[in-house]
């Protein structure tokens, strides 16, 4: 045997053996033993006549094998002849071993959003950047940012600013915002810098919310209250909104943010109480946050409070039925509902997207149950523009009749105006009114948002069957 017939014999062996160690079809590896040239040879070989017959005759067998060859069904088995359609590839990928459905959620049509643009959201990023401040609508990623920002389709351009910095001590497993156990120290000048960029922007409702800070002997308590007050000596006329942390539950802590001059006080309980601990730190707690926005209910009574829940965690309708009838036993007056989504792939997984017609159940029992507003939709946020439209509203209203009162006062006589904004104080808070001329419009309205909750209530409890 000469050196050519070794060659071909060691070459062959050696495809025989990666043919064995792919697992390739039988069909390929009957195709690839026929093409491959036979190990036994004659002396004849040694002729380079034959030889060069012999290897032109083999490349155009094999050529030829090759293109009338081994096609989709020799390589994929499971009796498939074509290969998959994209719909019925993804259907093949969405089912697991055994028919089972596999933990993936896709997102629905009606929870696709465009990218924020505009004037005014430009405008606010701008600022923003120039004064560094944040925003939970950037950091959070909200949905809804260019609504917004861009003031929608009421016309009432509202933001989101989150204070005391970017980087919160908590981790809960729904939130995209930085965490760390030492945080940057607190900039005293943010409270000023906040109520300079707010003056500047043309905003109707503002929110004030920020991370946890765990890290400081207040968590921050004496930073908002100051920041409220900054806010409302440069623009008066603004509604504030603080969404704030659960301080702990310290009751010291809560009262001062509560009087800094604030028109509505949030903060979220964020899902049912079974999935606190999957979805929140474990710092925060299901009766920790009822008890904040009871305290605040009984702090200043007139004070709007304001409450949300995410759905989609895997909460069942009694909890969340349960959690709603909580916030108004606590004396929450708004509640939005909203549907969570994974900010990226380090958080929790979506349980369900809640369809809309859903969210719209959740509205109206919302109100059979006697909350002044409820917003609930599939993006729907704690600071959801719709809910501050109809928040600025009441406010307006009640500001209107408080003013029709003051101006009253100071003519020294009511006018039927004014007679008929304290008809509806309905007594004491009339008799406040009426007689101080300094008193607090902002206090004054509210007494009358506390007036038409309660009307809200009785007519609930005497038209309805309970829930």
């Amino acid at each position: 045997m000469n050196a050519l017939s070794l060659g071909r014999t060691a070459a062959a062996k050696q495809q025989q053996r990666l043919l064995a160690a792919w697992r390739i079809p039988g069909a390929l590896r009957a195709f690839a033993s026929e093409t491959t040239p036979s190990s036994s040879s004659s002396p004849s070989d040694s002729n380079s006549n034959n030889k060069g017959k012999g290897q032109a005759r083999s490349r155009t067998e094999f050529a030829s094998r090759l293109k009338n060859g081994p096609g989709f069904a020799d390589f994929v088995g499971g009796g498939l002849k074509d290969p998959l359609t994209t719909d019925e590839l993804l259907a093949k990928v969405g089912t697991a071993a055994g028919g089972r459905e596999r933990a993936r959620v896709r997102l629905p049509q009606w929870l696709k959003t465009e990218i924020p643009t505009g004037g005014n959201v430009t405008k606010i990023r701008k600022t923003l950047r120039d004064l560094k401040l944040h925003t939970v609508c950037e950091e959070a990623r909200c949905p809804n940012m260019s609504e917004c920002w861009g003031g929608g389709k009421h016309g009432t351009a509202t933001a989101t600013i989150m204070i005391m910095g970017d980087t919160c001590t908590r981790g809960c497993r729904f939130c995209s915002v930085k965490t760390s156990r030492a945080p940057a120290p607190l900039d005293p000048m943010e409270p000023e810098n906040v109520a300079t960029a707010l003056a500047a922007w043309a905003l109707d409702y503002v929110v004030l919310t920020s991370v946890d800070r765990d890290d400081l002997p207040d968590f921050g308590s004496a930073h908002f209250a100051q920041t409220v007050r900054s806010i409302r000596e440069r623009a008066p006329q603004m509604m504030i909104e603080c969404l704030t942390p659960d301080f702990l539950g310290r009751a010291d802590l809560i009262e001062p943010v509560a009087l800094s001059g604030l028109d509505v006080y949030a903060h979220n309980i964020e899902s049912v109480e079974r999935l606190q601990g999957a979805v929140r730190d474990h710092r925060a707690k299901y009766a920790q946050s009822m008890f904040v926005l009871e305290h605040v209910k009984k702090t200043k009574p007139t004070l709007l409070t304001k409450s949300s829940i995410m759905l989609g965690f895997g909460e069942t309708d009694e909890e969340v039925l349960q959690t709603m009838r909580d916030l108004r036993t606590a004396g929450v007056d708004i509640v939005t509902l909203g549907q969570y989504m994974r900010p990226t792939k380090r958080h929790m997984k979506v349980h369900e997207y809640v369809t809309p017609d859903r969210f719209a159940h959740w509205e109206s029992v919302g109100n059979q149950l006697g909350f002044l507003y409820t917003a609930s939709g599939p993006l729907v946020r704690s600071s959801y523009k719709a809910g501050e439209f109809f928040i600025k509203e009441i406010l307006q209203k009640r500001s209107d009749a408080a003013a029709a009162i003051a101006a009253a006062t100071k003519a020294g006589g009511p006018s039927s105006l004014a007679a008929g904004a304290e008809s509806r104080l309905q007594g004491s808070a009339s008799s406040s009114a009426t007689t101080t001329t300094t008193a607090s419009m902002r206090d004054i309205a509210a007494t009358i948002a506390t007036e038409e909750r309660k009307k809200i209530e009785d007519a609930s409890s005497s038209g309805r069957a309970p829930l």
